[in-house]
């Protein structure tokens, strides 16, 4: 095939125009920049080629009408940086396209300023500036053949509110800006979350230059929140669609849309390759199960979804169902503990730690002011009982060469505020070469904070005490405590073994909350495949993959959002995948 002497000066002058695409090019750097997952993109990807393939199918196919006004779906900031994202966005837009619904894209074309919910802290990997740049550049190509223009953030700002918002943020002091509300909204706990989560701890007073960076994440927020009300009143959505709406960023909009009474659906990647989880009003990764769980506790297990769940489960022992590859991590967790130094006599519990500023531990606390609270009064109540042990399993994500070092690691942090370990105390380390299942067998109690590993104890018969808000608190297969002497109560029953949960049913609903949450909730809407650090293939290769009655589970979704619908709710949920 020929191509132009025109066609070919625009194609390079077009790719030079992107600054990630020139790098490269150029083979000067990996394509792509950091993700949040230390991902690189090594190469321009296939999937790159094959979604605009997709695209100009979709220019040239007869959408048949579906009414005289097109449902208006809005798309908020897409996390286009990350690559699964980047591709879901594109492959979800297509699909309501086809279904006649008219798709208005938005992105931040750089607003923000110093940190941002992208790009921040110890995952930027490189100055902000140009960390900003290739994030807009990933926006820009997110949506460069698409019909309808993508609206840039910058167009709804005013250049005297931008210095009014500057001037009125500048001056507040530190509990200030960490408790600041403007029009009920929590604008500074959004920012404290951010800046955690950038920086990887759970005390933001552990950051350096905190106060600057809380305020200047505070700004930011109060900048989107104008944009994004402006943006509202323009396009005058029907739907609204954006990443996981736990961060403020997306929390924003959210809270925007059910005021005005637009469904909002937020999403996020899943944690079996092809599978993606959604919320209608509430942040995907909330994951909030409240509404089913009485009726789908109610459906009895079949042999087949038994032996479906027994199989996640072995695969999390054996490690293929972890987000990590843990043979590759083999030499990393190279810490030695001899297990014969727990007492085999000795009832013993294990509490298992979450990573202290991810977004599963997050304002969880229920019973103890934090995670590290929680673990040195356990630690002072066994040092308090002798005739019991406890061995503390930090989370192995605290100090993983895939991702930024947690600074504010269990024993870091038991050891700053003085605790003493006593003899029938075991604090592991992160990487000891020793996986949570191989405690299993020489534990009799589980206590966790919000961990997955509480639902594997649970639905191995041990029993299981909660101390925060956990996914799985209240459904029934846990001991959920309610004060700190509730707590301990329960624990020295349990070791004794106690007013325990009926293992049975205790296995029973710990297993149909396994399937709800890795079959139902998490589904298989198989656009793509991917595993931690590789770049995505896709499996959708063409548009007539996307027409509806191709995908059961991706037209679930998708009529969802259609029609307006929950996602869950006490009567419909998605099929099992």
């Amino acid at each position: 095939m020929a191509f132009s002497r025109n066609f070919l000066i625009k194609a390079r002058r077009d790719l030079f125009q992107d600054s990630v695409l020139r790098q490269a090019w150029r083979g000067l750097v990996p394509y792509g920049i950091r993700s949040r997952v230390g991902q690189y993109w090594a190469t321009l990807p296939e999937y790159l080629q094959v979604l605009d393939r997709i695209g100009r199918e979709l220019d040239n196919y007869t959408i048949p009408v579906q009414s005289e006004k097109p449902l208006r779906v809005l798309f908020g900031p897409s996390f286009a940086i990350y690559p699964p994202c980047f591709i879901h966005d594109r492959i979800l837009s297509y699909a309501l396209r086809l279904r006649g619904a008219k798709i208005i894209p938005m992105y931040c074309d750089a607003v923000q300023s110093v940190e941002c919910d992208y790009c921040g802290g110890v995952w930027k990997g490189q100055s902000f500036e140009e960390s900003c740049k290739n994030c807009v550049n990933q926006s820009r190509r997110l949506w460069q053949n698409h019909p309808v223009p993508a609206l840039k953030l910058s167009q709804y700002l005013q250049g005297g509110e931008i210095e009014e918002i500057t001037t009125k943020t500048e001056h507040l002091d530190t509990e200030q800006w960490v408790t600041y509300t403007e029009d009920d909204i929590p604008f500074g706990t959004w920012a404290r979350d951010i800046l955690v989560n950038n920086y990887v701890v759970g005390n933001y007073h552990l950051i350096p230059n905190y106060h600057f960076l809380g305020l200047a994440h505070l700004r930011n927020l109060l900048l989107l929140k104008v944009a994004y009300e402006r943006i509202i009143d323009d396009v005058k959505p029907d739907r609204v669609i954006a990443n996981d709406s736990y961060y403020g960023m997306w929390a924003i909009l959210q809270e925007l849309c059910e005021r005005k009474g637009i469904p909002f659906y937020s999403h996020w990647s899943g944690t079996r390759p092809s599978a993606w989880c959604y919320a209608y009003n509430d942040a995907a990764m909330n994951l909030d199960f409240s509404k089913p769980w009485e009726s789908f506790l109610q459906i009895p297990l079949s042999k087949r979804q038994k032996s479906k769940v027994q199989h996640w489960l072995d695969g999390r022992s054996s490690g293929e169902e972890m987000i990590f590859d843990t043979a590759s991590l083999a030499k990393h967790h190279a810490d030695r503990f001899d297990l014969s130094r727990i007492v085999p006599d000795k009832p013993t519990a294990l509490l298992a730690a979450n990573v202290i500023w991810d977004l599963s531990a997050l304002n969880k606390q229920v019973v103890f002011a934090d995670m590290i609270d929680w673990i040195a009064q356990t630690i002072h109540w066994f040092a308090a009982h002798p005739e019991f042990q406890l061995i503390i399993k930090p989370h192995p994500a605290e100090l993983n060469p895939s991702i930024p070092v947690t600074e504010e690691r269990v024993e870091v942090e038991i050891s700053r505020r003085g605790v003493h370990l006593p003899e029938n105390v075991f604090l592991l380390s992160p990487k000891v070469n020793l996986t949570v299942y191989q405690l299993f067998p020489v534990v009799q109690v589980g206590l966790v904070h919000t961990t997955t590993v509480g639902i594997e104890m649970a639905a191995r018969g041990m029993p299981v005490i909660t101390t925060a808000k956990s996914p799985y608190r209240g459904f029934g297969f846990t001991i959920d405590s309610r004060s700190q002497k509730e707590y301990f109560e329960l624990l020295e029953r349990a070791l004794l073994g106690k007013k325990v949960p009926d293992p049975d049913t205790q296995v029973d609903l710990a297993y149909k909350f396994i399937l709800f949450y890795h079959y139902h909730y998490y589904t298989k809407i198989d656009i793509m495949d991917y595993a931690w650090g590789e770049i995505p293939r896709l499996k959708v290769q063409s548009l007539e993959e996307l027409l509806p009655g191709k995908n059961p589970y991706r037209d679930y979704i998708i009529d969802s959002i259609m029609a307006g619908l929950p996602i869950i709710s006490e009567d419909r949920w998605p099929p099992e995948s």
